[in-house]
């Protein structure tokens, strides 16, 4: 064999080594990938099922929230039509006990109380 050959065979030698170190790190790469793939797949369904049950959650509870605020509106509402009605009855009572007749009464009253002691 001459140098050249030698040459030749060893430079051939390295590439194939080369070749095969390539594709078990080929191989390695593609059993992470396909344990990665597996792992994915095994923690996606739960995590969709979490995040269905969540977005179920969410919906009921925005539905009570909409439900809760047309309640308190409503409450609102008849709050503000009762101190309506009461802010007149006060006006109304403020107005008959400023009138004469109301004065004439009280005293009417006050007077014929003490005129019942007497006796």
């Amino acid at each position: 064999m001459t140098l050249a050959n030698q040459d030749y065979e060893s430079l051939l030698s390295e590439v194939i080594n080369e070749v095969n170190a390539m594709r078990n790190k080929y191989d390695a790469f593609s059993q992470f990938t396909e344990a990665k793939v597996a792992q994915y797949v095994l923690e996606r369904k739960p995590l969709s099922d979490r995040i269905e049950q969540l977005t179920r959650d969410l919906a009921v509870t925005n539905a009570q929230r909409a439900q809760i605020q047309a309640e308190l509106v409503a409450l609102t509402a008849r709050k503000e039509k009762i101190l309506m009605q009461r802010d007149k009855a006060r006006s109304r009572v403020k107005f008959l006990e400023a009138t004469r007749a109301y004065r004439l009464e009280q005293k009417l009253r006050s007077l014929v109380s003490r005129f019942l002691r007497s006796k």
